[in-house]
This record gives C-alpha cells, structure tokens and sequence, in this order.
C-alpha cells in the first residue's frame, strides 16, 4: 500500500459512522458467504455443528454432572460462548490486513472494521445459543434462570473479544507473522477460559490461576445465568469489566497510532 492513508472526516457525525458500519458489515458477510443462502446458513451451521461435536464427545463419555444437568446442553453452551469469544478475536485481528483497500476511503476508520466484524461474529453465535437454549426447554424442560445475566455476559465476551482483536490488529501492522499465530494462540487459551470445566471442580491452586482470566469469569457467568443455585459459580463481572475497559483503551490507542503507519508497513 503506498501513500498516506487518509483520516476520517471529523464532521461526519454518529449517523454517517452508522451507515458506515452498516456497509462494512454487508460487505464483510458477503464477501464470507456470497450472495448463497447456503453461505449464510453455515455463518450459523458452522459454530452449531462444532458445538454439536463436542458436546457429543461429552455426553457419549457419560460424564455425570451434578444435580442432572444435561451433559449435551452443559457442553453446547460452553462451546458456543468461547466459540464466539475466539471468533471475534481471530477475526478482528485479521481486520486491517483484510481490507487494506477500503482504508483510502476517508469516512472509514481502523475501528470501524474491527467494529463490524465484531457484530457479523456476534450475531452468528447468538442464534447458535438460542438453539441450544431452545432444545433445552423442548427436550429438557430447562430455561436460563437469569436470563438477563446470561445476556449481559455474552455481550460482555464479545466486548473482551474486540478489545482484544484491535489491539492484536493493531500489533499486526507492526509485525505482520503475528497474525500466523493468532489462531493457534485462541485455542490455547480453551483451558484456561474454564469453557468446559467448573471453577468450583478444580483444585484450589488451579482455580487462582484459572480466576486470573476474565474469560473464565464470564464463562462461570453464562453457567450460573442458565443454571442457577445448581452450580457454585465463581465469577466477577466488574473485574470483566475492568478488562473490557483496559483492552478496548488499548485497542482504540493503538489503532490510533499505527494508522499513520500502515502505508509504510505494506
């Protein structure tokens, strides 16, 4: 990319920064899935059937859980949070460098495609989970008992996964083969984000470390939401909060700092 990349218009206003984002976001969905229902059918049927699969692995393991929790709905759900929290950050943090050409359009800011692939990210897992939550009060007769918690957590993941993905898109800009280990380092992370143990099953020397991860707050959170007084969840949603905060700071600063940067490092 050669010359200098221009800035955002200052006049623009929330509603010109709205279509924006409401262009990136078409643009960002077609360009993954075409123009095919079939390919907007599988932004939903991939993160189902991967659920699918692992909860399945769980339940055909016939690991008891406690108070006659569904093993199928236990594992579905975990599996679909962390999917969408690990789906916003690999996806952001390939933002810049996937769009590189809409970067000379002036209304357009770093933020903006981070920000749109954070909301095509969300709004696929979210009818994910509904299923998930659907098939339990079918089959199981089970319903979130706090579904505003459950609700204010997803989002509060997928806030912690943006955060993270434009920091680590930003950093990219700066060092390009960072973007090859993204991937790997998301899976890493699966251990350490409690997505399918309890906090309170683990060893007291294993819960510190595993409490140090905000992830693993938000996941006990969604468990609690959705299970209530049968679990003893371990979670604090104004230490998720801090986290949320101090990434996205991060993230927004270093964006603002490596945009004058772009045309020299591609």
């Amino acid at each position: 990319m050669s010359g200098n990349v221009p800035q955002r218009r200052r006049d623009g206003g929330l509603a010109a920064q709205l279509r924006v984002l409401q262009a990136l976001v078409i643009r960002e969905m077609l360009g993954r899935f075409g123009q095919s229902r079939v390919g907007y059918i599988w932004l939903v049927g991939e993160p189902v059937m991967l659920a699918v699969g692992i909860s399945t692995i769980h339940w055909l393991s016939d690991r008891g859980l406690p108070n006659n929790i569904p093993t199928f709905l236990f594992y579905g759900l975990g599996y679909a949070a962390f999917f969408m929290f690990r789906a916003v950050v690999t996806r952001c943090a390939g933002a810049i460098n996937g769009n590189l050409n809409l970067l000379y359009h002036r209304s357009i800011s770093l933020h903006d495609l981070i920000i749109a692939r954070t909301l095509v990210e969300f709004v696929a897992v979210v009818p994910v989970i509904l299923l998930f939550i659907l098939g339990g009060l079918l089959y199981a007769d089970v319903w979130p008992a706090y579904p505003g918690l459950f609700a204010l957590s997803l989002v509060l993941s997928a806030l912690l996964g943006h955060g993270v993905g434009a920091l680590l898109a930003a950093l990219i800009v700066l060092y390009e083969p960072l973007e090859r280990i993204v991937h790997p380092l998301t899976y890493l992370m699966m251990p350490l984000s409690a997505a399918f143990a309890m906090v309170d099953s683990m060893p007291p020397a294993a819960q510190e470390i595993i409490l140090k991860n905000p992830l693993a707050h938000v996941n006990e959170a969604i468990r609690y939401a959705q299970w209530g007084d049968k679990i003893i969840a371990h979670y604090d949603l104004s230490f998720v909060t801090f986290w949320v905060i101090i990434f996205n700071f991060m993230g927004m600063v270093a964006l603002r700092a490596v945009r004058s940067r772009i045309s020299m490092a591609h």
